[in-house]
């Protein structure tokens, strides 16, 4: 009886291996993609991930100012994935996700950031349109206004 309970284990066990979806277009953590690109984030304390490529001019947008922005957000997998992208994109910082929130106000007019998101600061577990639940997400953002 026991090397039947344990036989009807492993097969379950191997069954589930098999089934499960491990092809190259699994979505990564920030993390993951942070290592596989071989990149060197800035980090808020609630774990946001951002590389300022130009810093633009003073002053930076608050979560209370209306910026206009041109952007490309994707997903973070082996190669960039894009879900959506926006050229003079006019909107409130407060309308935004946490990431946005929190990474927008680094730059100024006319500067560019990479914000690398995770999923608690981008739709968390609701997810959003094309974006799962629990996925982290990349934006490259182009501060035009404000």
């Amino acid at each position: 009886m026991k090397l039947l309970t344990y036989s009807l284990f492993l097969c379950i066990a191997l069954f589930s291996i098999s089934c499960s979806d491990n092809d190259d277009n699994d979505f990564l953590s920030v993390a993951e993609y942070v290592e596989l690109n071989n990149l060197s984030p800035q980090r808020t304390i609630t774990g946001l991930a951002y590389i300022i490529n130009d810093p633009g001019t003073a002053p930076n947008p608050t979560v209370n100012s209306t910026v206009v922005v041109t952007y490309n957000g994707y997903f973070l997998v082996d190669g960039e994935e894009s879900f959506d992208s926006q050229e003079d994109f006019l909107f409130p910082v407060r309308n935004f996700i946490q990431g946005w929130q929190e990474g927008l106000p680094l730059i100024g007019t006319g500067g560019s950031i990479t914000l690398l998101i995770p999923s608690e600061l981008a739709y968390g577990t609701r997810g959003q349109g094309p974006i799962p639940p629990n996925t982290d997400i990349g934006f490259d953002i182009e501060l035009i206004s404000f």
